[in-house]
């Protein structure tokens, strides 16, 4: 089959074109050798026209002074004749006769016409000559050196030279000499005429019959006298402005014509296009048909496909082995490949559609240009979408999400984005899908489409929400925790001082509770929490908030309050429900509570202040007794507890006397039951008030600004510890706590790796531990910092994890290896919610790649429980307690399987 070409009629073929290229070319060159060919004459003529100008112009600036000074010489020697005579230095009356005797007897040599001679006043007393009448008369006439007769239109050139008169003394002799057409006629050279102007006008000509038309000033080529002549400006070499000027007309006759000069060239170029236009015509006849064939091979591939058929009317260009032969192999390498990528992508395609993603492709205006089977399965659409816009399917919140980012597009401020939208369905059930999606962008920067895919993650996005809301509320009781609850203090301090209104911070701690727990065990003082936090939340109005603080500490939120009356309304409300004993394992106990009260704006105006005066409220309601509730503006003694400045006071001397030591917890391998890795943890022992925990030195230290020493001590005691164990041959890794302030230290990372160099250690030997808090509070700044150490070498991980600060999208900015599972979700592992929790943090770890490593296992059963869920990691008492570090060295000499 061979496709139908276009009509000749409506296009230039390649023959056509080279023809009028190859014209087009020989007439360029035939204008171009002729415009150099003439441009060359040209040039020719005018260098021997300067050449003749100044072969001429030399001449005669060499004979005219010359000739000057020969008539100066002629008149010396006619003085000098004269003198020797010494006919003037007779008599009177004899003199001038024998003067004109002489000059009449010499006439046949005299040059001079004139003769004068003047007495030393100047006055004329002798002449000799036909002019008389026409000859200056007086010295200052004379001494210009030039005279012009216009009796007779002769000109002069006008000589004097003293000469002796006798006793007259010394007089003047004054010659003549005549300056005609003979002067001009000695002066002459073969092809050359002569002009002499002076006084205004042409005083004589060396060829009668040849008019002189060519006045000074005119210097050049004459081209319209006939012959063409060259003229040159000579002055007579005097001094004198009556000097004439000689006009030199030299005959100029080229030595070739233009015709003559040009002929050759022309010749030989139309002999080169007349031998280019019959050597080239058949080749270019056969080159043309086999770049045809090109064309329909193409062209035929095109439309049908087929390689055999295209490879067909590819022969007259294999005719002979050349570019073109070259060019049609190339293509059906091209076509063959072309094929085969073909059934390559088709084979993508198929695959493609065994996928639950689906993938899309969107004009301009968000109109499905193409889309896969995966969305057909995703959103149960049997029939074509093609032209429908996206948003048809796009839950109708979320529309103006995907219009925006259409709109992004458009504007170029990205080129490739990412959003979660929800899809329309009839099942009342929200199905959420990721769309990853990314512009593409024509030659000339304008958006021409976008592409993207799209997959369902309903079960992640449960999982997620499931996560925000652990991050936001307390594992034990489901209250809100720390993170929510001081977002919520911030709206209400915020509404409040638009509408002068009072909000109240309450801070309830219950009474003994350590001896419920000791006595009744954890489980049971968690169910009496649990249970107390129900009686309280029930006594609260709707716009308040109960917030467990931690332990056995709650937090109340009371804002939009007319003053402070009504603050001890309600907390004289929930001291008569709480005076109800609580049921707890068949048994009522009667449980009381100290509280602190914070007033808003009276106390601070700052969620730490309020929060801070509402603790000291409390903790100044368990001094007075306990089970009663204290206003912070009722306090005395506001300055803080004395205990607390003591107890600062002797951390700043125990970190300056290096006293804090570093306590070790093996981190067991969930599957092999190895320790491999060891967390480092800060241990005080007081003189005075014996052990200090963390949790109390710790936020001194950070307030104080030693908690960098206090961690660089630490750290320091982790690598000797390291060092030691390295050479003893086991192969641990060390897991050490970082604060905040340590994390975002300009010089941390490079001090880490100072030091564990000059240990012979490395960062994979290093596990940085980083609070939730910490890592994701401030994600922009941790994030920086982390991804520095995590490039370093340094493994990354977050502690505490799902105690309220985190979310799933800041999980997915920072370079984090391993999620520790906080304790109280450990200790809750058994109950069916603390399970859901658990297994929804293990599956976001996997998911992202993470380890997870599991605190607070305290028995065999749950950490058992854990492997089976999938933790990596387990931490906790049931293993072994944090341990000096000789007790550490003991305890792994005594475990034969210790790595």
């Amino acid at each position: 089959m061979t496709p139908q070409a276009t009509p000749l009629s409506k296009r230039l073929t390649i023959r056509h074109q080279a023809l009028i290229r190859l014209a087009g070319v020989m007439l360029v060159l035939m204008l171009g050798i002729s415009f150099i060919g003439a441009n060359a004459f040209h040039t020719r003529q005018q260098r021997e026209i300067t050449q003749k100008l100044e072969v001429t112009r030399s001449f005669y600036e060499q004979t005219l002074p010359r000739v000057e000074a020969q008539w100066v010489e002629t008149a010396a020697q006619m003085k000098s004749r004269i003198e020797f005579t010494r006919i003037l230095e007779g008599s009177t009356d004899l003199r001038w006769a024998a003067l004109n005797s002489f000059l009449t007897a010499q006439s046949e040599f005299l040059e001079f016409s004139n003769l004068l001679v003047l007495s030393p006043q100047g006055k004329q007393i002798y002449h000799y000559g036909s002019e008389n009448a026409s000859l200056p008369a007086t010295l200052d006439a004379i001494q210009v050196g030039w005279h012009f007769a216009s009796s007779t239109g002769d000109m002069y050139r006008i000589i004097q030279t003293p000469i002796w008169l006798g006793h007259e003394g010394q007089g003047t002799l004054v010659l003549f000499k005549s300056f005609n057409v003979s002067t001009l006629q000695a002066l002459i050279t073969p092809e050359t005429h002569l002009h002499a102007y002076g006084f205004g006008r042409l005083i004589a000509s060396s060829n009668p019959f040849m008019p002189a038309d060519g006045e000074p000033g005119r210097e050049g080529l004459h081209e319209d006298a006939e012959p063409p002549v060259i003229q040159i400006d000579m002055r007579w070499p005097h001094a004198s402005p009556l000097a004439p000027t000689l006009v030199v007309h030299r005959e100029f006759r080229d030595s070739i014509s233009l015709t003559e000069f040009m002929l050759r060239p022309l010749t030989a170029i139309v002999m080169v296009a007349l031998m280019l236009w019959l050597g080239l015509g058949r080749w270019l006849t056969r080159s043309v048909r086999r770049i045809e064939s090109l064309e329909n091979a193409t062209r035929l591939y095109a439309e049908v496909g087929s390689v055999t058929e295209a490879s067909r009317l590819l022969a007259p260009a294999h005719a002979t082995h050349d570019e073109i032969d070259d060019v049609a192999d190339t293509l059906e390498n091209m076509m063959k490949r072309v094929q085969e990528r073909d059934a390559e992508q088709r084979t993508y395609l198929e695959t493609l559609a065994m996928l639950e993603e689906a993938v899309l492709e969107l004009d301009c205006d968000g109109r499905v240009v193409h889309a896969s089977p995966g969305w057909y399965r995703l959103t149960r659409c049997p029939d074509s979408i093609k032209g429908t816009s996206i948003t048809e399917f796009i839950h109708r919140d979320d529309v103006s999400a995907m219009r925006s980012l259409c709109d992004i597009f458009m504007r170029r401020e990205k080129s490739q984005a990412q959003l979660r939208v929800r899809l329309r369905n009839d099942s009342g059930i929200e199905q959420w899908t990721e769309c990853r999606l990314i512009a593409q962008f024509d030659l000339n920067g304008q958006l021409a489409g976008i592409r993207g895919v799209l997959r369902d993650i309903t079960q992640t996005y449960l999982h997620e929400k499931q996560i925000t809301h652990m991050a936001l509320h307390d594992a034990l009781t489901d209250l809100p925790n720390r993170v929510l609850l001081e977002d919520r203090i911030k709206i209400a301090t915020r509404m409040a001082s638009r509408g002068a209104q009072r909000v109240a911070i309450c801070f309830i701690d219950l009474d003994h509770f350590k001896k419920i727990n000791d006595s009744l065990g954890h489980k049971a003082g968690d169910r009496l929490l649990i249970a107390f936090s129900s009686t309280l939340r029930n006594q609260l109005r709707a716009g308040d908030t109960l917030a467990r603080w931690g332990g056995d500490e709650f937090v109340l939120l009371l804002p939009e309050l007319a003053d402070e009356e009504d603050a001890r309304g309600v907390a004289r409300k929930i001291e008569t429900a709480l005076r109800q004993p609580i049921a707890l394992d068949d048994t009522d106990y009667t449980v009381t509570f100290s509280m602190g009260v914070a007033m808003y704006p009276d106390d601070a105006s700052e969620v730490e202040g309020l929060l801070s005066h509402a603790d000291r409220a409390m903790f100044y309601a368990k001094t007075q007794g306990r089970n009663q509730t204290c206003f912070f503006g009722e306090i005395t003694d506001k300055g803080g507890s004395k205990r607390e400045l003591y107890v600062q006071n002797r951390l700043i001397e125990a970190v300056a006397a290096k006293s804090i030591e570093a306590w070790f917890q093996p981190i067991m391998d969930a599957s092999t039951g190895e320790c491999q890795v060891v967390e480092v943890l800060a241990r005080w022992h007081d003189s005075e008030f014996g052990w200090i925990g963390p949790a109390t030195f710790i936020p001194i230290a950070e307030s104080t600004g030693v908690i960098r020493e206090l961690g660089h001590q630490i750290w320091l005691q982790a690598l000797n510890a390291l060092v030691a164990w390295r050479e003893q041959g086991y192969t641990l890794r060390v897991a050490i706590n970082v604060s905040k302030r340590q994390l975002f230290s300009g010089i941390f990372s490079e001090q880490l790796v100072t030091e564990l160099a000059a240990n012979g250690l490395s960062p994979a030997d290093i596990i940085i531990e980083v609070t939730e808090s910490v890592a994701l509070l401030d994600v922009a700044h941790a994030s920086e910092h982390l991804e520095d150490l995590h490039k370093i070498g340094f493994h990354i991980a977050i502690d505490d994890f799902g105690t309220g600060y985190s979310a799933l999208s800041q999980l997915h900015e920072m370079s984090v290896d391993e999620l520790k599972i906080d304790i109280s979700f450990v200790r809750r592992v058994h109950e069916p919610a603390g399970f859901s929790m658990v297994q929804a943090i293990i599956h976001l770890s996997k998911a992202l790649g993470l380890k997870t490593i599991a605190e607070g296992v305290e028995d065999e059963t749950t950490a058992t429980l854990l492997t089976s869920m999938g933790t990596d990691y387990l931490q906790g008492y049931h293993f072994a307690k944090p341990m000096p570090r000789a007790d550490f060295d003991q305890w792994l000499k005594d475990r034969p399987a210790a790595s």
